[in-house]
């Protein structure tokens, strides 16, 4: 890409989603590495007035300062198209750290995500849900302190009018890490679908599994909504039970929500940690 946008060099592409393009970016004065996330143009297109309410919540979304929150540090809108400038998290996600080198241990797990679910309860008490927490959400710094990300993007998205259903019929959100409330109500989220879904991602961080298997060809919206979570204990018996407990209570949503805060599950795996 190559072009300058304010005081930010926009370099190359390094990803993209549901949402959004991300590119790489170099402050202009004095070097500083970013990220850009750009709103996918094809949106942005459909409905001007969705780009003006993106805007506007993520400006909103700034406010937003805790060392577990992927830190938004501008946004903007160029050539009509909405942006945010975000820092730059170079030990990769979640997802790729369980890709590359299998599941982490509680000794390392446990302390990470308590960190996390005081960044969520922090989140949800300013009045964001995020509505897509997941291991690829799950961002890494270069000296392993793991941040949530994109908390302004699920906000802005929700205020834009894509809470649900997006013009090609696409549930926004992972299937496989959003609880069976979420998808039959997705317009209502609660704080506790995120709650539920940092649980499925600690789940997944200890055994390398997500909570509910999918069978290849069957709608996963499907499954969510008529499969119950697997015991963690059938996963991976190292887990130690009294921590398997803590998640296979916290996972089962046959019945609602579990937990309704971020402190009460972060409380519970620090009891059970101790019961070990």
């Amino acid at each position: 890409m190559d072009v300058v946008l304010g005081e930010w060099s926009i370099g190359e592409e390094l990803g993209r989603g549901g949402m959004g393009v991300v590119h790489a970016a170099t402050r202009r004065d004095d070097g500083t590495p970013g990220v850009v996330k750009f709103m996918r143009p094809d949106l942005a297109e459909k409905e001007p007035q969705a780009a003006a309410y993106f805007d506007r919540e993520m400006r909103a979304g700034t406010a937003l300062r805790h060392p577990h929150l992927v830190h938004a540090t501008a946004v903007g809108e160029a050539d009509g198209i909405p942006f945010i400038v975000m820092e730059l998290c170079a030990g990769g996600s979640l997802a790729d750290l369980v890709a590359e080198r299998g599941p982490l241990t509680c000794e390392r797990a446990l302390p990470m995500f308590a960190g996390l679910l005081d960044g969520l309860a922090y989140a949800h008490a300013a009045g964001f849900v995020h509505r897509d927490i997941k291991p690829r959400n799950i961002l890494l710094t270069a000296d392993g302190t793991a941040k949530i990300a994109d908390f302004g993007l699920a906000k802005a998205f929700e205020a834009a009018g894509w809470s649900g259903l997006t013009r090609t019929g696409a549930l926004l959100g992972t299937p496989s890490f959003m609880p069976r409330e979420q998808v039959l109500n997705y317009k209502y989220a609660r704080p506790g679908v995120d709650v539920w879904a940092m649980a499925a991602t600690l789940y997944h961080a200890l055994t390398g599994s997500t909570p509910r298997d999918f069978t290849p060809g069957r709608d996963p919206w499907l499954t969510v909504c008529t499969t119950r979570p697997v015991p963690v204990a059938e996963r991976d018996a190292g887990v130690p039970a009294a921590v398997a407990r803590v998640l296979d209570r916290a996972l089962d949503d046959a019945d609602g929500l579990p937990h309704s805060s971020a402190d009460e599950l972060r409380a519970e795996l620090q009891e059970a940690t101790h019961d070990d």
